[in-house]
């Protein structure tokens, strides 16, 4: 679903794993003249109110489930009259190690109660990135976060990136930001909700894991077109 900032002018098209969080947090704010109240000290009084609100006893905290910023597949939104579309993107190997690493672990299952379901399958609660791949999809079918942070970017674009007037690069995000700071006519607030810690997780893939995930992205990179080579990616492993 778009985001639609009066405050930038601009329309911004969520992708999972891409800085999504960070993004909509600081629209919030923008928009609505102070934080989004879900973060630090109140992360824990947020948790506890989030179970309440899956059990619908109370209305959601997450901003990935506030009215207008909700993640939802790809529509074209009714643009405003003056206001520019833009999206983020990131490498699409990357995008899936980030996913493994953030939400393919025994305390997220966990957390989301699905400890059990994972186990039941017998899958591994704390795979290495191996075994990820190895039951990529055994994982999206059961467990809803990894579902919905591993979707293609189709489903979030749409089958063309040219409907968008600015497609930036995580890995160039300066750009982005010196977009949005003239759009917004001083410094855009730069901000990291959710940042990774480091991990000593094996990362190493098999030839035959490296062919799988390059399958799996495959679509990915077809669609951002010459953003990024996915023979590039391939090599990386070779390094």
């Amino acid at each position: 679903m778009a985001v639609v900032s009066q405050v930038l002018k601009a329309v911004y098209f969520d992708i999972t794993k891409v800085g999504s969080s960070s993004l909509k947090e600081t629209f919030w704010e923008l928009d609505h003249g102070e934080p989004f109240k879900g973060r630090g000290i109140r992360r824990v009084i947020n948790n506890v109110h989030w179970r309440l609100a899956r059990a619908k006893l109370i209305q959601p905290r997450n901003i990935h489930e506030q009215d207008g910023y909700r993640t939802q597949i790809f529509a074209k939104a009714i643009v405003p009259d003056g206001y520019a579309t833009f999206t983020l993107v990131r490498d699409p190997v990357a995008r899936i190690k980030s996913a493994w690493r953030d939400k393919v672990h025994r305390n997220q299952f966990r957390w989301r109660n699905e400890e059990m379901d994972i186990d039941n399958e017998g899958l591994p609660l704390d795979p290495t990135f191996g075994e990820f791949i190895d039951h990529f999809h055994d994982y999206r079918a059961v467990s809803r976060p990894v579902r919905v942070h591993t979707t293609p970017y189709s489903w979030h674009l749409g089958p063309d990136i040219g409907f968008f007037d600015h497609v930036f690069r995580l890995e160039a995000v300066n750009e982005m930001n010196a977009f949005l700071s003239a759009q917004l006519g001083r410094p855009f607030p730069v901000q990291h909700v959710n940042k990774s810690a480091a991990s000593r997780r094996d990362t190493t893939l098999t030839p035959r894991q490296i062919d799988a995930l390059l399958q799996i992205t495959q679509a990915d990179y077809t669609l951002l077109g010459d953003m990024y080579d996915i023979k590039v990616a391939e090599s990386s492993f070779a390094a």
